[in-house]
């Protein structure tokens, strides 16, 4: 035993000596020339290798080079293709005779790769692919056919148990590319990359940095995370992950630091399946939390999971990003929002239910149904309570608005109008949507019970029913849509009964003008995508019925008593207090012709008073041209039933002209004067005529009188 070992010592004394001795005579520079030229016979491409070559054989078998370059391919610039300034590679020599491999640190220092695609489509590294594809083929055709009884399992596992790699580091690389065909140019540079001991089932240090820079984007990124793989290369789990960033995008005047962090994520390939129980990401204070499960995930995945955004703030975060919002009535709106879904369904149909979404005050549920092939979403939302005022303009005061309208008149006409109707958007969405709100306010109003239905695809959004209630009332309309081209088609009917327009009105504009129930039906068509070309095209019919009302502003009684008094020389009396005028009854009609609403039939019953009116509204111009005519008579001479034709009296017009904004209501007191005075004149010319006939009569009696005396004188 004492002998076999001495051989053996002796044995590997001689072995160090060959290697030693070897290392001491072997010189790979001298070997350059001939690399070089294996490299060129081969590809095509120059080799420079300016740096030294070392060899290291004992305890470790390995190789330092240093600085190499090849050249681009030809048509592309003349910098070269790759280059880098050191590379080392070395295992233990000892394992390597017992046919196992344990590599130390694979260090690659001072990379830098360019990669370009010329105008024609062509890359710098397609002449590289074609000449291995060569090789391989001309491989293949002497390689022997592999063994049915090879397990390709056996063999990774056999392979990984015999290789023992200490990590790799990668040290100040850069990545270069340039698209000719989009002109786009993208830099990857400053990447490090460090990998731990490769070895399964433990945990492996991962990190890397690098900076990204493109035209529209630039970068820093530090990612890091501790991996597990299991020998057959099936499952793998990610420890610790962590992702930092800070993005620079040409858009945004501020910068993005998104984040990214995991407990743990593990994907199994065999079994196709991703998990992450808790995956945080963030962006300054937006903060998303996912708890996700993904299966078949190779074929056709399907997600399971939930999300959850913490609470922030809309308008600091706008700010932040210098985006102006419009402008709200109340400071405090849009300043607290959060969110939660659940998702469950494949990336074609993405189902999210149990939805909760609080937007300040309010808080939004429902389910939805995403689908991004051919076919309609679904989504079906239900709001308990919202004031849509807080997020609309602040009404303007009379005097904001009288300096806008001087200003407005002083300044030319924009041509530039807004588009209310986006076409491109309404084409791309199909969707059937169903949303429902407790209580709603909005332009003051008040309204419950609100409810829409609408149907969008291919361009024909339909929108049926939208009701809600309100003012004693119940409002039930459809509207359809259908855009073709540059151009929207729109469509609708309106049904209200019975509502208290008065109190709709007091809230509406704050004035108290109206009282009563009213009725209205109304139809309508028109296209355009703004809204002037709205009113300019607008089509329809309108009826209008109007019981137990009081008109607030305007005294009709009033107005009678100001007649009688110009009629009678007296002085004009005082308006009463409240200014009123009782309507027992209204009714109208009206046809809307591009954009021109005429109405020929108002009919309206009052206490004292029979009237009718007939005239035009321009929707466009937003311009009156109106004429009401107005009877009066004593409460002991009108029946309820009187029409305004048999009426014995002489009617007060009164013309409403101006504006929606500046209506100008004057009663025409000059006509009912001038048809007095020409019917006093008439009756008087008749009486003229009477009295004439009359003297003229008793004249020729006294005359003929006098001639029968004398005629019969004796």
């Amino acid at each position: 035993m004492k002998i076999f070992f001495k051989i053996s010592l002796a044995i590997i004394a001689l072995l160090l000596i060959a290697i030693i001795g070897f290392a001491i005579v072997f010189d790979p520079n001298d070997y350059k020339d001939d690399v070089i030229k294996i490299v060129k016979d081969k590809t095509g491409r120059e080799l420079s290798i300016p740096g030294d070559i070392s060899l290291s054989l004992f305890p470790w078998i390995g190789i330092d080079l240093g600085a190499i370059e090849i050249s681009n391919a030809k048509g592309f610039a003349k910098k070269p293709f790759a280059k880098m300034k050191h590379l080392q590679v070395r295992a233990k020599l000892w394992p390597l005779l017992k046919q196992q491999l344990e590599a130390d640190t694979i260090v690659i220092e001072g990379l830098k790769l360019n990669l370009a695609k010329n105008k024609q489509g062509i890359s710098n590294w397609d002449d590289l692919t074609k000449t291995t594809s060569k090789t391989r083929a001309a491989t293949k055709t002497k390689e022997k056919a592999p063994s049915k009884t090879g397990n390709k399992k056996e063999s990774l596992q056999n392979i990984l148990g015999a290789i023992a790699l200490n990590g790799l580091q990668i040290k100040n690389a850069q990545f270069n590319w340039h698209d000719q065909q989009t002109k786009q140019k993208i830099t990857v540079k400053n990447v490090n990359l460090s990998i731990g001991e490769l070895r399964p089932e433990i945990k492996i240090p991962f990190t890397t940095q690098f900076q990204l820079e493109e035209k529209t984007i630039k970068a820093k990124v530090n990612f890091k995370s501790n991996i597990v793989f299991s020998t057959d290369f099936q499952q793998f789990s990610f420890y610790d992950t962590r992702l930092s960033s800070d993005l620079k995008l040409a858009s945004l005047k501020s910068g993005l630091s998104p984040q990214l962090s995991s407990a743990l994520m593990q994907l199994n390939l065999k079994k196709q399946t991703f998990t992450t129980k808790k995956l945080n990401l963030s962006e300054g204070e937006l903060k998303l939390e996912t708890q996700l499960f993904v299966s078949k995930l190779f074929s056709a995945p399907h997600l399971k999971g939930q999300l959850t955004l913490a609470t922030f703030n809309p308008r600091e975060l706008a700010q932040r990003f210098a985006i102006k919002l419009p402008d709200m009535a109340d400071k405090k709106a849009l300043t607290k929002v959060n969110a939660q879904l659940n998702i469950n369904g494949t990336l074609n149909k993405l189902g999210l239910p149990k939805i909760k979404i609080t937007l300040d005050d309010s808080h939004l549920n429902g389910d939805a149904t995403i689908k991004l092939t051919p076919g309609s979403s679904t989504v079906k939302l239900a709001i308990g309570t919202i004031n849509v005022d807080r997020y609309l303009p602040k009404p303007a005061s009379d005097k904001e608005k009288a300096a806008k309208s001087k200003n407005r008149k002083k300044q030319p006409a924009k041509t530039n109008e807004a588009i209310l109707i986006p076409v491109g958007l309404l084409t791309a969405i199909n969707v059937d949507a169903d949303f429902k709100i407790n209580k709603i306010q909005i332009k003051k109003t008040h309204w419950s019970n609100f409810h829409v239905s609408i149907h969008s695809k291919n361009g024909l959004i339909q929108i049926k029913p939208l009701t809600m209630s309100g003012y004693e009332a119940k409002v039930k309309t459809d509207i359809k849509l259908r855009v073709i081209k540059n151009n929207a088609f729109l469509s609708g009917n309106l049904n209200i009964q019975k509502i208290k327009a008065g109190k709709l009105l007091n809230d509406l504009i704050g004035k108290d003008k109206l009282k009563g129930q009213t009725t209205i039906t109304a139809s309508f068509n028109t296209s355009g995508i703004k809204l002037s070309q709205l009113k300019q095209n607008l089509n329809g019919k309108l009826k209008l019925y109007l019981k137990d009302g009081t008109i607030k502003g305007f005294d009709l009684e009033h107005q009678k008593n100001v007649l009688d008094a110009k009629l009678n020389s007296k002085p004009e009396p005082k308006a009463p207090t409240p200014v009123e005028t009782k309507i027992a009854r209204l009714s109208a009609s009206a046809i809307i012709k591009k954009g021109i609403l005429s109405n020929k039939d108002l009919r309206a019953a009052t206490p004292l008073a029979r009237v009718i009116g007939q005239g035009t509204v321009d929707i466009a111009k937003e311009k009156l041209n109106y004429t009401a005519s107005v009877k009066f008579t004593s409460a002991t001479n009108i029946k309820n039933n009187t029409p305004f034709e048999k009426m014995n009296s002489i009617p007060l017009d009164i013309k409403i002209t101006g504006t929606f904004d500046k209506p100008i209501i004057k009663p025409d007191f000059g006509k009912v004067l001038s048809h007095l005075l020409k019917k006093e004149l008439k009756k008087q010319e008749t009486k003229i005529k009477d009295k004439v006939k009359k003297d003229i009569q008793k004249e020729l009696e006294k005359k003929l009188g006098n001639e029968l005396k004398n005629l019969f004188k004796f």
